[in-house]
């Protein structure tokens, strides 16, 4: 996951609560290790400028699979002599996939909403000086209080 300080909310600094419906989609295309869910995020829009945290996503793991979305064991036959854990998905994450699904089309509609929002009020007030995709203007703001 990334470091949700290093960027504002308005550059997309919280998207990273998106790791579980990541997580679960890709196990349900095959169990795998940890390494290879952390590539997987990593290619993934919501981390195309950042690596995602290994210790954040084992964490992410861990709770998990304490809740039965997911269960992991070791893989014996790695070749790396020590076996890595192998994560795959539980019929309780296949079930949660369902859920992530219609949650995160309710989140689009309003979304939606609030870009038409958005873009109406840009539309009625003059283009700022300063382009702010570079800079942290929520941040810019908190650190002159």
């Amino acid at each position: 996951m990334k470091n949700e300080n290093s960027r504002c909310a308005c550059q997309g600094g919280t998207l990273t609560r998106f790791v579980r419906p990541i997580i679960l989609f890709s196990l349900a295309e095959k169990p795998t290790h940890g390494y290879d869910l952390l590539q997987k995020i990593a290619r993934t829009e919501l981390w195309s400028d950042t690596q995602p945290d290994a210790a954040g996503i084992y964490r992410v793991l861990r709770d998990m699979e304490d809740h039965g979305l997911v269960r992991s064991h070791i893989d014996s036959d790695s070749k790396a002599g020590m076996g890595k854990r192998v994560f795959e998905i539980t019929e309780e994450g296949r079930a949660c996939m369902h859920n992530w699904v219609n949650t995160l089309e309710e989140y689009r509609r309003g979304i939606d909403q609030v870009i038409v929002h958005l873009r109406e009020a840009l539309a009625e007030s003059p283009r700022p000086a300063i382009d702010n995709r570079e800079a942290s203007c929520c941040a810019h703001k908190a650190a002159e209080r």
